[in-house]
């Protein structure tokens, strides 16, 4: 066990409470053992209290994400049977996405972007570029 002078102790104390590390679940001896790293801890966001999470809910369901049920209107206090993970979604866009890439795939690519080839050819100029006249 480590001991402390009592001005250093109520300095680090002091800075524990304005820095609200408690509310990240640090005790005070897990702060003085490794002031650093908790410090750096008490930049991230708090977690939210219980009231904050139900307005964050009712904020989130108020946006047009299309993940809310469509029906009652009313707010929500759990998440719904027929609620759609973000991830499943990303998955799906992402499926997309390589499929539309692989229609593409095969045409050749200039600077890394698929170019389509051109289907007619240049006419061949005719041969006039001799400057001298001719039989002269």
């Amino acid at each position: 066990m480590t001991t402390y002078p009592d001005e250093t102790l109520d300095y680090y104390a002091d800075r524990f409470v304005l820095l609200r590390l408690a509310r990240h679940g640090v005790t005070l001896p897990q702060y003085l053992a490794n002031v650093d790293r908790f410090e750096r801890l008490a930049l991230e966001a708090e977690p939210l209290l219980p009231q904050q999470q139900a307005a964050a809910l009712h904020l989130w369901w108020g946006w047009d994400t299309g993940l809310a049920p469509r029906g009652d209107g009313g707010e929500p206090t759990t998440l719904p049977d027929n609620w759609q993970d973000w991830r499943e979604l990303l998955a799906r866009w992402r499926a997309e996405s390589e499929a539309a890439e692989r229609e593409v795939a095969h045409l050749p690519h200039r600077n890394g972007a698929p170019i389509e080839p051109l289907h007619h050819h240049r006419f061949e100029r005719r041969n006039n570029s001799r400057f001298t006249k001719r039989g002269a």
